[in-house]
C-alpha cells in the first residue's frame, strides 16, 4: 500500500481536481515547478501580445513598423515589460483599447507575481523530515526470542525533539468462509519515543505470543503479503514546527539471522561521528 519513499499506491475519487492544484504546486518537483512557472510566463505574454496585434501597431507609440516577426516580437517584448511592470516606456499604449489591455495585464501581472511568490514561500517553508531508513527489516535474536528491527537515523543538521515511532502491520488473512481480507495491527515496540534523536535508532519489536507476528515464519509473511508501515514524527528545533515522514517494508525486505553493523565512530576531535550512508550495513549470524 505504501512505497519506501512514504507515499500511498491509493487511487482516490476526487470531487474535483481543482481541489488539488495547492498540493500539486506545493509538492511537485523543483525543475516541473519552475518549467511550469516559465511555461505560464510565456503563455500570458503570447496572449497579451496577440491582443496587441489584433487591436492593431497604431495605438501603440514608439513601435517601428516593419516584417511581421519584427513587429510581433516588438509587441511580445512590449508584453513582458507590462506583465512585469518594468515599463521601459520606449513602447507605450495610445489608444483606449490599448491602455485596457496594458491595465489588465498589469493587473494580472501584479496577482501572478504575488501567486507565484507565496508557492515559493510555501515550498521553502514547508516542515519536512529527512530520516534515512535501513535498506532491510533485520530478524535477529532479541532477550530470549527473536525480534524484528530497522535502523533509522537523521540526515540534517537540526536536531528532532520528541521524536515518536509508529508501526502498522498490514497481512492478508483468510476467513473462514475462504475470503481474502487485509488486516492492519499496530506493532509494539521497545522503545517508540525518545526526547533527542541525536544518533541513530534501531527500532526493535520483540516477537513474542502478544505479537502479531506470533508463529509466523518468512514463507507465511511472503504469502501474506506483509507490509510493515512506518510513521516518524517529531519537532523539528530549528523552526520549531512539527515534522513527519513515512517509510514502508514489505516482507522481501526481511532478512533473517542478522544484525546491524556499528555506524557510530569517532571523529577526529573524539566527538560521535554517524556514518548516515552506512545506516543499512549489517551482517549475517553464524
Amino acid at each position: 500500500m505504501m512505497n519506501t519513499n512514504g507515499t500511498f499506491n491509493v487511487q482516490r475519487q476526487y470531487l474535483s481536481h481543482w481541489d488539488n492544484i495547492y498540493y500539486h504546486l506545493v509538492t511537485m518537483p523543483w525543475k516541473y515547478f519552475f518549467a511550469l512557472v516559465f511555461l505560464c510566463y510565456i503563455a500570458l505574454n503570447l496572449i497579451f501580445a496577440s491582443a496587441y496585434w489584433l487591436i492593431g501597431l497604431e495605438q501603440l507609440n514608439g513601435l517601428t513598423p516593419g516584417d511581421f516577426w519584427h513587429n510581433f516580437s516588438s509587441v511580445y517584448f512590449f508584453s513582458t515589460q507590462t506583465l512585469t511592470t518594468v515599463g521601459y516606456g520606449h513602447i507605450s499604449p495610445a489608444g483606449f483599447l490599448a491602455n485596457l489591455v496594458a491595465s489588465l495585464e498589469s493587473f494580472i501581472g501584479l496577482l501572478a507575481f504575488a501567486l507565484i511568490s507565496g508557492l515559493l514561500y510555501s515550498r521553502f517553508s514547508r516542515p519536512s523530515a529527512k530520516i534515512v531508513f535501513s535498506e532491510n527489516l533485520l530478524v535477529a535474536p532479541y532477550r530470549d526470542g527473536l525480534g524484528v528491527m530497522f535502523r533509522m537515523g537523521n540526515a540534517r543538521k537540526s536536531e528532532l525533539i520528541e521524536t515518536e515511532v509508529q508501526i502498522i502491520l498490514a497481512m492478508n488473512q483468510t476467513e473462514p468462509d475462504g475470503a481474502t481480507t487485509r488486516r492492519f495491527y499496530g506493532v509494539p515496540l521497545e522503545i517508540s519515543k525518545v526526547s533527542f534523536f541525536a544518533l541513530s535508532w534501531t527500532v526493535v519489536h520483540g516477537i513474542d505470543e502478544k505479537s502479531p507476528l506470533w508463529g509466523f515464519s518468512p514463507q507465511d509473511l511472503e504469502d501474506a503479503n506483509a507490509e510493515f508501515m512506518v510513521l516518524v514524527k517529531g519537532t523539528d528545533e530549528a523552526n520549531q514546527q512539527a515534522v513527519h515522514t513515512r517509510h514502508s517494508y514489505v516482507a522481501s525486505d526481511m532478512v533473517w539471522n542478522a544484525r546491524f553493523q556499528p555506524v557510530i565512530t569517532r571523529n577526529t576531535q573524539g566527538l560521535p561521528h554517524v556514518l548516515v550512508r552506512q545506516i543499512g550495513a549489517y551482517e549475517m549470524l553464524s
